[in-house]
């Protein structure tokens, strides 16, 4: 018998057969039928709602909230491989790094057939990279992006590649990055960076102006712009701009803290 005909019967026809003929006989039989029946239902696919509790607290800003449903859809054993990327991945930010590893190898291992795998690995990447291994990390989403691209994992790799110091290798990449996604500011930041470690300072401004023209909501493009004025003789302007991205969140998986930035205004601000 086919699954998704299988799979109808059980959780749908046989259970409404079943409603039906207890409310024949008696409605109020019925109505407990059909309170243990939806009872059922959300007993068996909690794993599921409590992900869309997670996702909704993740929208609002309450990592940490997110991360504890999660963590309870997870402990279900009763999701999909997307499910366990998502908790891992929260636990990566997180700064939970055995744990996060635990989860997607647990992943890679319960769904060794699913499509999701690449996806999978890219932000197993990551773990690799915060755990002090740049270049497994690298290795693995090179590895990835033959057979996946997406947005994210250009963003990834374009990134892990600069702080690997190979900045053509790099340059290569991130152009190829944002000819797939000119308008993703992660893959611009990138961009515009790497142009400032090959001394393209004007190539690296026209990337970083457009860019904040968009308003970015991360300190990394504000901060990078800052270096940039800096090496053009531009220090209030620089400084400026350094000052804007102490005005945002500082990301674990970032390499900029909020240290190396106060640090370098300092720096800058002596030299006025």
């Amino acid at each position: 018998m086919n699954k998704t005909l299988k799979a109808t019967l059980i959780g749908v026809i046989i259970p409404g057969i079943a409603i039906i003929a207890a409310s024949k006989l008696n409605i109020w039989l019925g109505i407990v039928v059909l309170i243990m029946y939806l009872a059922a239902v959300v007993y068996f696919n909690r794993g599921f709602l409590f992900s869309i509790f997670g996702s909704r607290q993740y929208s609002l800003g309450k990592a940490d909230e997110a991360l504890k449903w999660f963590r309870r859809s997870y402990e279900t054993k009763k999701v999909g491989i997307r499910i366990y990327v998502s908790y891992a991945y929260l636990l990566l930010k997180s700064a939970d790094l055995a744990k996060s590893e635990e989860v997607l190898q647990e992943a890679l291992d319960k769904f060794p057939q699913s499509q999701d795998i690449p996806y999978t690995k890219s932000i197993l990447a990551l773990v690799l990279w915060k755990k002090g291994n740049l270049g497994e990390a690298v290795a693995m989403l090179e590895e990835v992006m033959k057979s996946y691209k997406t947005t994210s994992i250009y963003g990834s790799l374009g990134y892990l590649l600069i702080l690997q110091g190979d900045y053509e290798k790099a340059l290569e990449h991130n152009l190829a990055a944002y000819d797939y996604n000119s308008n993703d500011k992660i893959i611009q930041d990138n961009l515009g960076l790497n142009y400032y470690l090959l001394d393209k300072y004007e190539e690296s401004r026209k990337i970083y102006e457009a860019l904040l023209d968009k308003s970015p909501t991360f300190p990394d493009p504000y901060f990078n712009f800052g270096l940039l004025l800096l090496k053009l003789g531009e220090p209030e302007k620089a400084i400026e701009s350094m000052k804007k991205a102490l005005n945002y969140k500082f990301s674990y998986l970032s390499s900029l803290t909020k240290e190396q930035v106060e640090a370098k205004i300092q720096e800058a601000s002596a030299g006025l």
